[in-house]
């Protein structure tokens, strides 16, 4: 039995040897070569030393070697560990600027992911997950039910600010707090501004809380025709009652749990809601992600709005890779029960010298809210396919809009050669080049565009799509760095949800999940018949290529 053990204390030295060679090495700047010798000699590339809990990846992180974290995450290292200061490698690559590298960690966290959801979609999706959003417990932060058996306390602190206040143990924590008053107006603003039903608004709110949100959707010009407010707890009900709210115009107040009505007649006789919107506590991402099955059924139209408290993974300040990570993952299992989200960011942050909220903000600990806004898409009719935005000049647009006008109609595009011959339904037109010639074209036209986007919004953001006067270009690209595109008329009404529907389809169903595709196939693009089959039925069932 001492043998044994003998022998495994001997490798669990060896491989802390090598570990801690491997991330001196790389601190060292060794060269690349000679860090991967290392890694081929089996070294670990998950370990962390016992000093300062730095790894490999932590360590390229530091170093800025963008093709060293590529490598280290192709060879298994973990994105998401925490060294001892708390930092992620992703956090760190943040702090130094290095986009890059970044970029890599969280896409790496991104694909983990989403691959764990799809490939466990039969189980709960937390039960998949990798990242640890709050520790499993049994108390009212960690438990719905114990939450719902909980005592709340509506206060008033000493800056005179509202604040409703769960007790777990000896700590309070806040459940909602006068600091999301912004976030709650910029939310409801850009829910029901220049809405088109704003005269005759159907609103569902999951989550009263304090009522700031329902509060601002009852200030409207012309406050909902119909409201409808989900709560469960019964000490926020006899809060609403003593607020009047039982007794509003419009409002109907269904007490219990938004699952024990879901699929009842009380919301789905109302038709359809124009806008809506869910902050519950004690959820997680699990409860948010079941929720969102629900809404192509809940929503009203294309015109209809929704958006959610989105404060997935901001339980620490320390973790800001947690929060990018878990928005886009949001975003694409929204996409793929047809939601389309713009996202914008919302300063939060506080002077640290203000112990205005103390300790029990600890739910959103971040200094940026990524404030979220989604719509329900539709497939074209092929009428009325007119852009609302009308230019006789070739049109650039970004995710914010409108960017720039380049080339008169007269002046023939640098991309009309695509468009020499008619549109197929799946690849793009022959221009007599090679595949991956043309392809080198296309990629290189998109780059162009982008970096035009880039210099003249001030930000890196997305295009998403170019217009001229012979055709429309969509562009759709992935968390990953893959880009989908597709030729259109030009009067075309925007594709991007295709080719996103495409990627959270075929894609991942036919390509990501098999090992055995070649994704970077010169000759034929992605060779595999049933991803080009399932994207021929897809494009061939749109009006617009009818």
């Amino acid at each position: 039995m001492s043998g044994q053990s003998d022998t495994v204390d001997a490798e669990i030295q060896a491989l802390s040897s090598l570990g801690d060679h491997l991330v001196d090495s790389i601190i060292a700047d060794e060269p690349l070569e000679v860090i991967k010798a290392i890694i081929a000699s089996d070294a670990p590339v998950w370990y962390q030393n016992d000093e300062e809990g730095t790894s490999p990846l932590h360590a390229a992180a530091y170093s800025q070697n963008s093709e060293l974290a590529k490598i280290l995450i192709e060879k298994g290292a973990v994105w998401n560990a925490v060294d001892n200061l708390k930092n992620t490698a992703g956090d760190i690559a943040l702090s130094l600027n290095d986009t890059e590298t970044y970029n890599i960690i969280r896409n790496a966290g991104i694909r983990a992911e989403l691959l764990l959801s799809l490939l466990t979609s039969k189980a709960s999706i937390e039960s998949s997950s990798t990242i640890v959003l709050k520790e499993t417990d049994s108390t009212a932060t960690g438990s719905t039910d114990a939450f719902l058996s909980s005592e709340l306390t509506y206060i008033k602190d000493s800056h005179g600010q509202d604040i409703c206040l769960l007790k777990v143990g000896e700590e309070e924590v806040g459940v909602m707090m006068g600091w999301e008053q912004e976030i709650m107006e910029d939310t409801a603003r850009r829910l029901c501004n220049g809405h088109p039903n704003a005269s005759n608004l159907k609103v569902l709110n999951v989550g009263f809380g304090l009522g700031i949100i329902d509060g601002l959707f009852q200030s409207l010009d012309t406050p909902p025709t119909q409201h409808v407010i989900i709560e469960p707890h019964r000490d926020v009900l006899q809060h609403m009652k003593e607020r009047g709210w039982y007794e509003k115009p419009g409002v109907k107040i269904l007490e219990g749990k938004w699952q024990d009505f879901v699929n009842h007649n009380e919301l789905l006789d109302v038709g359809g809601f124009d806008v809506i919107y869910t902050d519950t506590f004690s959820e997680d991402y699990g409860d948010l992600h079941q929720f969102f099955q629900h809404l192509p059924d809940l929503l009203a139209g294309p015109e209809s709005r929704f958006s959610f408290f989105n404060g997935l993974g901001a339980t620490s300040e320390f973790y800001p890779l947690f929060y990018d990570v878990y928005t886009h993952i949001a975003e694409l299992h929204l996409a793929d029960v047809g939601i389309d989200m713009q996202w914008s960011d919302v300063d939060v942050s506080f002077d640290a010298k203000d112990d205005r909220w103390g300790d029990s903000r600890k739910y959103f600990s971040l200094p940026l809210y990524r404030l979220p806004i989604g719509a329900k898409l539709v497939w074209g009719t092929g009428t009325n396919m007119t852009l609302k935005f009308e230019s006789p000049r070739d049109t650039l647009s970004s995710g914010s809009g409108i960017v720039v006008a380049v080339n008169d109609m007269s002046t023939q595009s640098p991309m009309t050669p695509l468009l020499q011959t008619p549109v197929p339904s799946v690849a793009l037109s022959s221009t007599g080049l090679a595949f991956d010639e043309e392809a080198k074209l296309v990629y290189g036209v998109i780059l162009s565009l982008r970096n035009m986007v880039k210099k003249l919004s001030g930000r890196d953001e997305q295009f998403v799509n170019y217009r001229t006067s012979a055709y429309k270009l969509h562009l759709y690209e992935t968390p990953t760095g893959y880009k989908l595109v597709m030729l259109s008329d030009p009067n075309t009404d925007s594709l991007r949800f295709v080719l996103r529907q495409i990627y959270v389809g075929p894609f991942l169903e036919y390509v990501v999940r098999n090992p055995l595709v070649k994704i970077d196939s010169r000759e034929h693009g992605i060779d595999n018949e049933y991803f080009r089959a399932s994207i021929d039925r897809l494009v061939r069932g749109l009006s617009v290529f009818s």
